[in-house]
């Protein structure tokens, strides 16, 4: 049964998930996000260097691999910091790439009850409080994609 996960990430972070078609974090999410999963990231506010990006959700892609460890660094901030933190990762396959702000859409969005402190559904990850988002909340996300 494939499960949809929503991923909070930097702007700088996401763009090296998609154009190396990985996903890494500080620990195994092994018992979360399996193969055949279906990520969608949403990009953090902090940090992002592309305010167009700022607050959306960015791209879906299925889950390819089984996590495994690496000892390389990565991401941008692994490299400044010179070590890995994100030794836990898993490959990628695009799904549908667009973006779309959570604001343009969050009335339609059942996982986020209470639409007042929406912001609270993405802190954590996986977000939504480590639980996977309704398939229809999902697909309106990919459809909404531009």
């Amino acid at each position: 049964m494939v499960r949809y996960w929503i991923i909070p990430i930097t702007y700088d972070n996401w763009l090296v998930c998609h154009r190396e078609m990985v996903y890494g974090f500080g620990e195994s999410l092994e018992n979360h996000i399996k193969k055949g999963d279906i990520i969608i990231f949403y990009v953090m506010k902090s940090r992002c260097s592309n305010p167009d990006y700022a607050m959306c959700f960015a791209n879906a892609y299925e889950v390819v691999s089984d996590w495994f460890r690496e000892d390389k660094p990565l991401w941008p901030d692994e490299v400044k910091a010179r070590k890995v933190l994100y030794p836990y990762r898993v490959r990628l396959r695009l799904v549908k790439e667009g973006k779309v702000r959570v604001r343009d859409i969050i009335d339609r969005l059942s996982f986020i009850v209470k639409k007042d402190v929406w912001y609270a559904y993405f802190l954590g990850c996986p977000a939504n409080f480590k639980k996977p988002i309704p398939e229809e909340d999902a697909e309106l996300i990919i459809r909404s994609f531009k």
